[in-house]
């Protein structure tokens, strides 16, 4: 008799690493791997890590390929659901990608493609931080800044796909431009690429720190330890980072009313650093009876949320429901 068809693979694509796993519907990972995206070898190359991950997460858990549901992938970008394709991803270099096309025509398993923020967003409801949660926003804050929304219990794409670009909402009216066109956006003030930037610069300027010199190219790893030990210059570039976030959630939680704020990413790592101050701006600057209702928490999920997410949304399509519905 035929095993029971009853696992899916999820896949995490990131610019520099590709994370696969083998899922159960329960949210059980049973098997997983990484391997680097190796983006700067240009598109074709992502495409084949993405084949050789899965081929070698079905080999090394020896899994019966008839228990095999099918692949839900989480990218980044701006990506099309229905046609399963990746229009514009700029951390991978694919333009008009068929990914979901192409995967199922490698694998022979269907496949289903959702924003990696969506997908996290999903994850966070179901299984994570946000469980059971009707109205949800899942932030990432890492190299850039986006987010999942997920509402009255649905998942809340727009038209094409694309919303959630909390990294370009405009925080500074005259800022800098962003590569998206706006001026003064989240991204350029708060993600993790803005908290390096932004260090350099200062200590470029002359401003001192205990740490770091003005040759220096701190991370925003390294902006967290040095805060963390005592340097002034890198406490106050981490609490202005919190307010820039602060602020953006203030906007948020008056546009969408929400119950639950999900953070992760790699820069909520300083999580103990930067939340204390993000939900101090939002208490300051909230209207009460709206953010008095909102819990802001740190991911429960990390890293694999994305993979989780990818295989709950694919669920999620196949017809195992796990959000109320779609909203397109």
């Amino acid at each position: 008799m035929a095993e029971r068809r009853e696992l899916a693979i999820g896949i995490d694509l990131g610019g520099t690493k590709i994370l696969a796993a083998l899922i159960t519907k329960d949210g059980d990972i049973l098997s997983n791997l990484e391997v680097e995206t190796l983006a700067a070898k240009g598109p074709d190359v992502v495409y084949q890590q993405v084949v050789s991950s899965v081929h070698k997460l079905i080999r090394e858990s020896q899994v019966n390929k008839n228990r095999l549901l099918g692949i839900g992938i989480a990218a980044a970008g701006v990506i099309n659901m229905q046609n399963k394709e990746v229009i514009f991803a700029n951390n991978t270099g694919w333009r008009n990608m068929p990914i979901g096309e192409l995967l199922e025509s490698e694998f022979e398993l269907p496949v289903h493609l959702v924003n990696d923020a969506n997908a996290a967003a999903i994850a966070e409801r179901i299984w994570g931080a946000g469980k059971g949660a009707e109205n949800l926003v899942y932030i990432t804050v890492s190299t850039g800044i986006g987010a999942g929304i997920i509402s009255d219990g649905r998942l809340i794409t727009g038209e094409g796909d694309s919303a959630g670009e909390f990294g370009h909402i405009s925080i500074d009216v005259n800022g800098s431009k962003c590569g998206c066109g706006n001026r003064g956006c989240l991204e350029n003030l708060a993600s993790g690429t803005a908290i390096a930037k932004t260090a350099k610069e200062k200590l470029r300027n002359g401003e001192y720190s205990e740490f770091f010199t003005e040759t220096d190219s701190p991370s925003a790893e390294e902006i967290g330890k040095a805060s963390l030990k005592g340097d002034t210059f890198s406490q106050k570039l981490l609490k202005e980072t919190a307010t820039y976030l602060g602020v953006g959630v203030t906007n948020m939680v008056h546009i969408l009313n929400t119950g639950v704020i999900v953070f992760g990413g790699g820069v909520m790592n300083l999580s103990d650093i930067l939340l204390p101050e993000i939900k101090k701006t939002v208490n300051q600057r909230g209207i009460p009876s709206m953010v008095d209702r909102v819990n802001i928490v740190k991911s429960e999920l990390g890293m694999n949320a994305g993979v989780l997410g990818a295989v709950g949304y694919y669920f999620e399509e196949s017809g195992d429901k796990v959000l109320a519905s779609t909203e397109k």
